[in-house]
């Protein structure tokens, strides 16, 4: 399924809203397991200086689509609600915002709007819901059983659900995307020379089960972590550039042996276990990258948890 760009902001575009002069980087509005909030800044200044179209076939939060600021960009996943909520928001923000005013956010309205199938609302609407249950779930997990049915607990939080500012400067940048519901491969079917490849998948974790592995009714496991690495040496043979990211283990090692393996600090502030916070994962490049280049920016602290 491919969702495709359309026009500007339609009828919605004089709602009251008022976005300050000064445009604030854009940053994720939704808070994603495994999410690279706190080093996306220093990951791009890894990729490649020049490069032709974009890709990032697992998009998850958005942090590094953000940070990177594609001209031209064709990004998916396979969560279809958190693809239409990236469509909704960069066809019409502020029709999004409105529906997110009339939410009240109490325990029986949240399991009230927990209950409906997002298959059953309108764009805008789904989109609402799907950034409403995030603020207000517990840690802004997102998790569905085998049914495809979103089941994370009420967090009881006294938040505001979105800045308008944000969601201006996120839609500002998801205008030059193309957004691919479905599996990765999908998304970088177009890839051509010059191109350039973003991977960041659920991570591989000792056992064959990825970090965390519940954004869809499918799983990511092993044999799809072996289909990557084939397809990534694919790319290279016919000379698109790419970058992995993925956790430090032999496995992934094994993988990509032959490429260059860079070792960066991170923090998943989803883990209940503060003491499990801090990692060290592996970026895997096919091109010389300016290690350099990725050290922290001063800002990159000022990421609070959404």
């Amino acid at each position: 399924m491919t969702l495709a760009a359309s026009a500007a902001w339609p009828a919605g575009a004089d709602r009251g809203y008022v976005v300050a002069m000064s445009k604030p980087r854009a940053r994720p509005f939704v808070k994603w397991a495994g999410g690279k909030q706190g080093i996306a800044r220093a990951l791009v200044g890894m990729f490649p200086k020049e490069y032709g179209r974009y890709f990032e076939p697992f998009l998850g939060g958005g942090s590094v689509l953000f940070a990177a600021r594609p001209e031209r960009a064709t990004c998916g996943d396979e969560n279809d609600w958190l693809l239409s909520c990236y469509v909704a928001i960069r066809d019409d923000w502020r029709r999004v915002a409105a529906i997110l005013d009339g939410l009240p956010n109490t325990k029986a309205d949240f399991l009230r709007i927990r209950a409906v199938r997002p298959d059953s609302l309108d764009l805008f609407t789904r989109a609402a819901h799907f950034i409403y249950l995030n603020k207000t779930c517990f840690r802004g997990l997102f998790r569905v059983n085998r049914k495809n049915q979103f089941n994370v607990p009420y967090g009881d939080y006294n938040r505001r659900y979105y800045d308008p500012a944000e969601l201006a400067a996120a839609a500002e940048v998801l205008k030059g995307v193309e957004i691919r519901a479905g599996d990765f491969e999908l998304t970088i079917a177009e890839a051509r020379a010059g191109d350039f490849v973003y991977f960041d998948p659920p991570y591989y974790k000792l056992g064959g089960f990825a970090d965390f592995n519940r954004y869809t009714q499918g799983q990511f496991r092993e044999n799809d972590h072996v289909r990557l690495a084939a397809i990534c040496r694919e790319l290279d043979d016919r000379g698109v550039l790419w970058a992995v990211s993925n956790s430090e283990t032999p496995f992934v090692r094994r993988l990509f042996d032959g490429y260059e393996m860079i070792p960066i600090s991170n923090r998943r502030e989803i883990n209940l276990n503060a003491k499990g916070r801090d990692i060290t994962e592996l970026l895997v490049v096919n091109y010389e990258a300016e290690a350099e280049r990725g050290l922290p920016f001063p800002d990159e602290e000022e990421f609070v948890s959404p």
